[in-house]
């Protein structure tokens, strides 16, 4: 972090070294790539990375010799595999309750249209390197989660009396099921983009992680998990 802000302070008191942008022009930048997305702060440590596709463009208008404004429309396919064990306790109709362990293997595919807002501020002592920040909106394009699950259940027995040495019994099951769903998210995702960029010959690698700031789970018991992602993508610059 001390070494991003001592580059950008570097950007702002060096601005005249080298021109990056042209003041008033507009360039266009058609870009493909991956993601490599997760959930944060989920209510249960059951998701893991996964592998999607990115691809879009973006318009840049030069503000600054240093500085530049982009927006930009990316299809973007984000979510997590799920792969892990949720333990808790249900009560049945008989007002039985019973201990539950239930291990999971899926995946929840989200497909998303990005529009990523940026500041792009130019480094001039290293030319054609940029750090970039913004905000992002995403409308929800797609969405279904695909899982395998194992439950096992445990009831618990308790004699009618209580002493030190208590009855106890117990009844095991196990049930094993497919779930497919669709429609569990929400329509509307909004967080924060940071990243870098490296441009040579019209030729831009981008890399930049996304810090979703919106629960996305509208279920009727919903996770607490935002969107995070980090997106890699190659793109060519057109000056317009």
């Amino acid at each position: 972090m001390k070494k991003i802000l001592f580059l950008i302070a570097l950007a702002l008191c060096t601005t005249s070294m080298s021109a990056q942008n042209k003041v008033g022009s507009l360039s266009l930048k058609p870009m493909a790539g991956v993601n490599l997305s997760n959930f944060s702060n989920a209510t249960f440590d059951i998701y893991k990375m996964k592998v999607g596709f990115t691809g879009g463009a973006e318009l840049e208008y030069g503000v600054k010799p240093w500085l530049g404004l982009s927006l930009g429309l990316l299809y973007s396919q984000q979510g997590a595999k799920i792969d892990g064990n949720i333990g808790g306790l249900i009560t049945d109709e008989n007002a039985d309750t019973w201990i539950t362990s239930t291990e999971m293997d899926g995946k929840l595919n989200c497909s998303y249209l990005n529009l990523p807002l940026m500041a792009n501020i130019y480094i001039p002592a290293i030319k054609g390197l940029a750090i970039k920040a913004g905000i992002q909106v995403g409308i929800l394009a797609s969405d279904k989660i695909s899982s395998d699950t194992e439950t096992g259940m445990l009831k618990m027995h308790l004699s009618s009396y209580y002493d030190l040495t208590e009855d106890v019994q117990s009844t095991a099951r196990s049930i094993g099921n497919h779930t497919e769903m669709s429609d569990v998210c929400k329509s509307f995702d909004f967080g924060i983009p940071l990243g870098l960029s490296y441009e040579y010959k019209n030729i831009v690698l981008d890399a930049r992680y996304y810090f979703g700031m919106t629960k996305i789970d509208k279920t009727d018991n919903p996770d607490t998990a935002r969107n995070q992602f980090l997106s890699i993508t190659l793109g060519y610059k057109f000056h317009l």
